[in-house]
């Protein structure tokens, strides 16, 4: 196999495992046992930056579906799965950052700003645009998920919890 030809092949499963499915660690694994040790694969012995590249390319979609279960965008579209979703997703990738050994990164800081305007904008429209318990969690989940993010209570909006399940 020519670098051109690895190059390819890594840049392709990286693809992969960025726009994969709802649980990015799964297609990480499997991306790495297809290149790896799949009898079909091209049998690779990988490189420590084409690992990281592939985990990184994970993390990144991680992030991506935690930040579109918080914006209002795509509230009313089929791919949206609600706040609760980005708990599960945030602790999942959480989870994978350890167990790979990724280096933290300030995501959770875009994640806070991300979901304190889904609030902010949500109430303005709830029972409008929006249901009135348009958060799709309960009160202890969006606590719990501010504060994975570094928000207080008092960063909340007035009676949010009005708007939860």
């Amino acid at each position: 196999m020519t670098e051109e030809e690895r190059t390819n092949l890594l840049a392709d499963e990286w693809l992969i495992v960025r726009d994969s499915g709802e649980i990015p660690e799964i297609t990480f694994h499997s991306s790495v046992y297809y290149l790896t040790e799949d009898g079909d694969g091209p049998g690779l012995i990988l490189a420590e930056d084409e690992l990281v590249g592939l985990k990184d390319a994970a993390v990144l979609r991680y992030h991506e579906i935690i930040l579109r279960d918080i914006s209002l965008e795509n509230f009313h579209k089929t791919i949206y799965r609600g706040v609760r979703r980005s708990l599960y997703n945030w602790h999942r990738c959480k989870a994978f950052i350890e167990r790979q050994s990724v280096p933290s990164d300030d995501f959770y800081k875009t994640a806070a700003l991300a979901l304190l305007f889904f609030l902010e904008q949500g109430v303005a429209a709830a029972g409008k645009d929006l249901p009135v318990n348009f958060i799709k969690c309960s009160f202890l989940e969006l606590i719990e998920l501010a504060g994975e993010f570094g928000i207080t209570l008092d960063q909340l909006p007035f009676d949010v919890a009005q708007f939860c399940l």
